[in-house]
């Protein structure tokens, strides 16, 4: 979208905050029909009222976007971004073929949706949620405040920074899809979320349900290594989801182990 050696775009800067904060509501209207469409729409409004204003121009971009869209909320400005910055090419007289806008929203977010459920849904958000758990079972009230701090502000400037990239990158998103980082990302988070389940498994026995009884270090450590590995071996094979149930499985009947062992 963007000639070689090309200065990078740049969305001005309260244009960029304008549409930011719109889009933290993207699911705010989301519907049975057509999901996050008057979300995406709202989104995009911002950048409309910057332009001169046409009666008819207006109803066909309104329209444009009107149709039906569904992505991971937390990418969704990837998405947004993009959809910009063709926008501002079409605007500025850019040849674009019929219907260009409704493909790259729909592949962009059907792309971004698959990735970000991935990342989060399975991921960063169960790894959250037993790192929360584990900290509670150890009574540190400061370390859950910060986990969710961390979350809270790190998703929001990933929301920022993720606006402007796909501003820049227009069309060259698609290049940005392919890069090994997603699903790096992907297994070491699904990887983390797995161990820390073992933990606040264990945890949980020795804290609550049995409180006093010895841990076997030795079957701690063997814990720790199947949570390690296991991901590795299994994941080009079963889907995120099976490996979860599995990883909890395996995390309860080591639990068990060390329980007995210490009885």
């Amino acid at each position: 979208m963007s000639a070689p050696g090309a200065a990078r775009a740049r969305l001005p800067l309260g244009l960029r905050g304008r549409v930011f904060v719109r889009s933290l509501a993207l699911q705010a209207s989301w519907n049975h029909e057509r999901m996050q469409n008057l979300g995406l729409l709202v989104s995009l409004l911002p950048w409309l009222r910057s332009r001169r204003r046409d009666l008819m121009s207006d109803r066909v971009f309104c329209r444009r976007y009107y149709e039906f869209f569904n992505t991971n909320p937390y990418l969704a400005n990837f998405v947004i971004g993009g959809l910009l910055r063709l926008e501002e090419d079409r605007a500025g007289g850019a040849p674009m073929p019929p219907g260009m806008a409704a493909k790259m929203r729909d592949s962009l977010g059907r792309a971004f949706a698959s990735l970000g459920d991935q990342l989060f849904w399975l991921g960063i958000r169960p790894a959250l949620t037993m790192a929360i758990c584990l900290a509670g079972l150890a009574g540190r009230m400061g370390v859950i405040m910060g986990l969710v701090a961390a979350f809270g502000v790190g998703q929001l400037v990933l929301r920022w920074v993720s606006l402007d990239r796909g501003y820049a990158l227009g069309f060259d998103l698609v290049d940005l899809l392919h890069h090994r980082h997603w699903h790096r990302g992907i297994a070491a988070a699904e990887r983390v979320a797995m161990l820390l389940t073992g933990m606040t498994a264990g945890a949980y026995l020795a804290k609550v349900a049995a409180p006093g009884i010895p841990v076997d270090d030795g079957l701690l450590w063997t814990g720790v290594g199947l949570g390690l590995v296991l991901p590795a071996v299994l994941r080009r094979r079963l889907p995120g989801e099976v490996l979860i149930f599995v990883a909890v499985a395996l995390a309860l009947v080591l639990a068990f182990a060390v329980w007995f062992a210490g009885g």
